[in-house]
């Protein structure tokens, strides 16, 4: 059987209105990365009747299997595509937030990019809901069993035998080199990979890692579900939007969803797990009642338990891209980004607080664009930063077909943009690096700005790096949605399994920390 018969087989649908005359025992909502691990896992008891249900479409796309295309996907039947409100200290500007819709979610359209999250990362969050199985060790741990690694042997940190393919990227372009070349000249040690012994340092650059088999796209759906589609215990459904828990007394006992027009219930006799993502998720726990009482009853929903977190706390990685006009060597195709640094507000922080990626392309919002003028030919410094600043998702009304009210928050904490400038600056030093001069020309967009002037092109230039997380975190105070297992506080049978729940954003992509939670999850259940 060729490649393209077999993604159209494993991506066959199912018949929704037969589906909903079943009870399953467990119903996942949300085929993301953390959705699609959840399911595969689960499914792989075949005792277990398990139901994948995904609003959007199939992933049986070339604009899917190549990653290279991924940029194709963004604005499509693929992608959420939400806007969000004006943001005060970024120009009053309304942002695009790409999340992926339909099998795969987010990993079925983003740059490809296997980033695992530093070990603060995981140490914050174990420390945050005070359970050591989220620590360092024991992720590390549930990594190596995911992973079958074709990189440099590092058998204390890389998996040789699981379901995700991870390779570094290949074959290297010598610009990456290049610009690999211009971390070290600005201080950054060079690493195998990111998800090494870097992911344990504070700051460094290497070869970026990419979940692909043979050129192609390999996501958790494909990994984890696919190879199970033909068994009588899973249930794929897509085309099915989730609107709302269904309960019994302080239960969940299914969902309520929407498709093809028509409105249908799935019932779950043991559980219920949204990895919707950290909007939707969010979203449907408030239209289901779960979430901060004072906003939902003014919107004029039934409140079944007031948790003020759910919708706070929203978390992203803001980007900007730091642009120059590129000299006579020649670059590597626009989508590919084949190298990766991280560091921190000195440059050599414990947990970084940047990261970068480089692209043969002048990326820029489309204000910065009309300010600063766009160069033909250029290559970007697409620079990430965490910020202190948190943002919300909210509702617009009780009507689940309304779009969420999403706010980012970006440099409302000013710190923020002092940090950005002085990130711009180190990159500044990267491009500059004897190594770089091939490739670079003779100006960068904003020219030789002062740091009064670079604030303000970064305001008008930042933009979202697509990775929200926070809106249902974990942790043991008041404001936490989920405990240590992932359980929704206050009702049962309700489980969240996305980046909604971590506290903070991790260091780089999100999606391989969403694998962990998926992973974390569906052993929860079963155990």
């Amino acid at each position: 059987m060729d490649e393209r018969r077999q993604w159209t087989e494993a991506g066959r649908a199912t018949d929704q209105g037969a589906a909903a005359a079943e009870e399953f025992d467990i119903i996942v909502c949300g085929a993301g990365p953390a959705g699609s691990t959840a399911a595969g896992m689960l499914a792989a008891d075949e005792n277990l009747r398990v139901l994948l249900l995904e609003a959007g479409p199939d992933d049986v796309d070339d604009r899917v299997s190549d990653p290279d295309r991924w940029l194709e996907n963004l604005g499509t039947e693929r992608d959420w595509d939400c806007v969000t409100e004006p943001g005060a200290q970024i120009d009053g500007r309304r942002l695009q937030y790409a999340m992926g819709k339909g099998l795969g979610g987010g990993s079925s359209i983003n740059a490809g990019a296997w980033s695992r999250g530093h070990r603060r990362n995981w140490e914050d969050m174990a420390a945050t809901c005070a359970d050591p199985r989220w620590d360092y060790r024991s992720v590390l741990g549930v990594y190596r069993d995911l992973e079958t690694w074709s990189g440099e042997p590092d058998l204390e940190r890389r998996g040789t035998a699981g379901p995700m393919h991870i390779r570094p990227a290949q074959p290297l372009h010598p610009f990456f080199s290049a610009m690999l070349a211009g971390a070290e000249s600005a201080g950054l040690d060079r690493y195998d990979s990111p998800n090494g012994e870097l992911a344990e340092r504070g700051s460094g650059c290497a070869v970026r890692d990419e979940f692909a088999e043979g050129g192609t796209r390999r996501s958790p759906y494909r990994a984890l579900v696919a190879p199970r589609r033909r068994q009588r215990n899973l249930t794929v459904l897509t085309g099915t939007l989730v609107t709302r828990v269904v309960f019994e007394r302080d239960r969940a006992v299914g969902v309520e969803a929407v498709t093809g027009g028509r409105r249908v219930r799935f019932r779950a006799a043991r559980e219920v797990v949204l990895s919707l993502g950290a909007v939707q998720t969010p979203k449907v726990l408030m239209q289901s009642g779960i979430g901060p009482a004072r906003h939902l009853e003014s919107l004029g929903i039934g409140v079944r338990e007031d948790l003020p977190g759910v919708g706070g706390n929203l978390g992203d990685h803001l980007m900007f891209g730091c642009v120059w006009e590129t000299g006579a060597r020649e670059l590597p195709p626009p989508a590919r980004a084949q190298a990766v640094c991280f560091w921190g507000a000195d440059g050599h922080a414990e947990l970084p607080q940047f990261f970068m990626y480089p692209v043969a392309m002048p990326f820029m919002s489309p204000e910065a664009e009309a300010r600063y003028g766009k160069p033909e030919s250029a290559f970007s410094f697409l620079l990430g930063m965490s910020l202190r600043s948190r943002g919300s998702v909210r509702l617009a009304d009780a009507d689940p077909a309304s779009a969420p009210v999403i706010e980012t928050g970006y440099f409302d904490e000013p710190d923020d943009l002092r940090d950005a400038v002085e990130a711009y600056r180190f990159a500044e030093e990267m491009a500059h690096a004897e190594a770089m001069r091939p490739y670079r020309g003779s100006r960068t967009a904003l020219g030789n700005g002062s740091d009064a002037e670079v604030a303000a092109y970064i305001r008008t230039a930042a933009f979202s790096y697509w990775h929200p997380c926070g809106t249902a975190r974990t942790g043991v105070d008041g404001d936490a949605v989920v405990d240590s297992e992932l359980r929704v506080r206050g009702v049962e049978g309700l489980r969240i399994a996305d980046a909604s729940v971590l506290p903070r954003v991790t260091s780089g992509n999100t999606m391989a920390p969403c694998v962990v939670i998926g992973h974390r999850a569906a052993g929860l259940i079963r155990g």
